[in-house]
C-alpha cells in the first residue's frame, strides 16, 4: 500500500503542478482581457486609434462579432455588397463623418434610417426618374457629367448638358444636397460624388439607376443588440481596416453611398 500511494504521488504532483500553472496562465490572460476591456471603454473614442495593443485586441474581439453580425450584408472581406447597397468598408471613404471611431461608433450605435431617434435620417436620395423630375435622356446626361467628375471616360456634350442639370435647381437640384462641387457633406450624410466610390455599383448603368430609382437604404441600430463594448471595438477595427487600405475602389464602398 505505501508502494502505491508513492507510485500516486509521484505522477500526482507534477500532474498538479502543471494544472496550477495552466489555472495561473488562464487567470492572468482573463485579467489582461478585462484591463484591455476597460481600456477599450475608458479611452476617448478616437484616441483608441492611436494604441497599437488597443487596436490589436480590438481586432480579436470585432472579427468573430463582425462575421456573425456584418458580414451578411458587408461580406465576409469587408467589401461591401453593390446588390444590396452595402458599403465598402475598407476604402477609407465615408459618408457620415470622416471615418473616425467616434464617427463609425455612432453610425453603429443608432444606424441609417433605423427608427432610432439618434439616427441618421437628414438626407435621402429620391428617384428623379420614377418622380418625373428628370427624363431618361436628362439622367444619362447626368451620369456623364458624374463619370467626368470621377476622372473616368465620359460624353463631353453629355457631360456639359448634364452639368448644368446638376446645377439647376429647379431642374435636377443635385448641388443641394451634394454641394456644387459635388462632394457632398458628411455632417449630412451627401455622398462625394467625385470620389469615382458607389455603393450600388460603378457602371454607367448602375448610377443610372440610382438617378432613375432612388436610394433608401437602412442600417439597423446596433445599440441594445450588441454590447457597448462589441461595438467599441468594432468601431476601432473599421477604422483601422479603412486607414490601412487605399482608398479608390471603384465598385463598391460605404458606410453608405447608399442613398
Amino acid at each position: 500500500m505505501k508502494h502505491l500511494s508513492s507510485g500516486v504521488w509521484k505522477w500526482a504532483v507534477p500532474a498538479l503542478i502543471v494544472v496550477a500553472i495552466v489555472l495561473g496562465v488562464v487567470v492572468q490572460q482573463r485579467r489582461q482581457r478585462e484591463r484591455m476591456q476597460y481600456r477599450l471603454l475608458s479611452m476617448l473614442p478616437d484616441d483608441t486609434a492611436s494604441d497599437p495593443a488597443l487596436v490589436a485586441f480590438a481586432t480579436q474581439e470585432a472579427r468573430p462579432v463582425y462575421a456573425q453580425h456584418c458580414a451578411v450584408c458587408h461580406g465576409p472581406d469587408m467589401r461591401g455588397r453593390p446588390d444590396l447597397g452595402a458599403p465598402n468598408l475598407t476604402d477609407g471613404v465615408w459618408i457620415y463623418g470622416k471615418g473616425r471611431v467616434f464617427d463609425i461608433e455612432r453610425t453603429l450605435l443608432y444606424g441609417i434610417r433605423s427608427g432610432h431617434s439618434k439616427t441618421h435620417n437628414i438626407t435621402d436620395m429620391p428617384g428623379f426618374g420614377l418622380a418625373g423630375t428628370l427624363t431618361p435622356d436628362e439622367i444619362r446626361s447626368v451620369v456623364q457629367y458624374l463619370m467626368k467628375l470621377s476622372g473616368r471616360p465620359y460624353q463631353v456634350e453629355a457631360a456639359n448638358e448634364g452639368e448644368a442639370l446638376y446645377l439647376n435647381a429647379e431642374k435636377g437640384g443635385c448641388g443641394d444636397c451634394h454641394g456644387p462641387g459635388a462632394r457632398g457633406d458628411p455632417d449630412y450624410g451627401s455622398a462625394d460624388l467625385t470620389a469615382n466610390v458607389w455603393n450600388s455599383g460603378s457602371t454607367e448603368q448602375d448610377v443610372y439607376n440610382a438617378i432613375y430609382f432612388g436610394e433608401h437604404r437602412v442600417m439597423p441600430a446596433w445599440i441594445g443588440v450588441l454590447s457597448l463594448q462589441d461595438i467599441r471595438a468594432l468601431s476601432l477595427y473599421l477604422c483601422s481596416a479603412s486607414h490601412s487600405l487605399p482608398a479608390n475602389q471603384p465598385e463598391t464602398r460605404a458606410s453608405a453611398q447608399e442613398e
